[in-house]
């Protein structure tokens, strides 16, 4: 149902453009596209990754996507209608690239609606295309139509970390009674959010230029009693002592000197 939605507001903002119902001399060179095997985007990009984007919506202030595209040709995504509350919805299925190797037609496995949706892969971007695959023509900046690629090496700002391993002890999903230890840095104010497993927690943090220097004030967090969570002290103990992080594609190490404390991963489609 909610994939119609999306569908229906690309289809509303294609009807909005000046030349409606004519295709454009590029929409036509696109659909005769012929596939070079030695160049094109699925041979020669590197593709696999986390998208986003913000797609226009009739009754919404906008339809922000973010798309995980995988090695295996499946993909997840997560449709949050802004303005409109906690309007988060999930989707994952499979995705096949066309013989010109350059766009992919996604799939789904969870929605109980049949139209695919089709994407133009370009360099760290996606391009929504309309429902037949082809360019979408709207008065609209093209520019709306792009999704980018999130960078997932060496920036730990606005990303969700996942709690993995506590001073050598792994952590699983199990022990956190199915609410996950975790922290955002925020880029606004410098602000760290986010969960010891049981209780909400909330600070500053700051850097220095020094060795991946970084450093927490005091966390204040609320006062639930935390049953089955033995290990929310030492946890707030990881931000009081650290002083220094090492991230490598999707994993951060908090430190203090050389000594490793915590090792987080970084979940997108939150």
């Amino acid at each position: 149902m909610k994939k119609s939605i999306v569908l229906l507001c690309i289809v509303v903002a294609a009807l909005s453009a000046c030349n409606t119902g004519k295709r454009s001399s590029n929409a036509q060179t696109n659909e005769t596209e012929v596939a070079d095997p030695a160049h094109n985007s699925r041979n020669s990009l590197d593709w696999a990754g986390v998208y986003k984007g913000t797609l226009p919506c009739a009754d919404c202030e906008g339809i922000q996507e973010e798309i995980r595209l995988n090695d295996d040709l499946t993909y997840e995504m997560v449709s949050t209608y802004l303005g409109k509350g906690e309007n988060r919805f999930p989707d994952n299925g499979r995705f096949e690239w066309d013989e010109a190797g350059s766009r992919i037609k996604l799939t789904s496995t969870t929605s109980t609606n049949d139209t695919d949706r089709w994407f133009k892969v370009g360099e760290n971007q996606l391009i929504a295309l309309d429902i037949e695959g082809n360019p979408i023509e709207s008065s609209l900046p093209a520019e709306i139509y792009i999704f980018r690629k999130i960078d997932m090496d060496n920036v730990i700002t606005e990303k969700y970390w996942k709690l993995v391993e506590l001073n050598g002890k792994e952590i699983s999903p199990s022990e956190t009674g199915g609410r996950e230890a975790h922290f955002i840095l925020k880029n606004e104010d410098n602000r760290i959010i986010g969960n010891t497993g049981c209780n909400n927690m909330n600070g500053s943090y700051s850097f220095s230029a020094e060795d991946n220097g970084i450093h927490f004030t005091p966390l204040a967090t609320t006062r639930m009693a935390c049953i089955g969570i033995d290990y929310e002290h030492e946890y707030l103990q990881v931000f009081e002592l650290s002083d220094n992080y090492v991230v490598q594609n999707d994993t951060l190490t908090l430190s203090k000197g050389e000594t490793p404390l915590a090792r987080f991963v970084a979940v997108y489609l939150q």
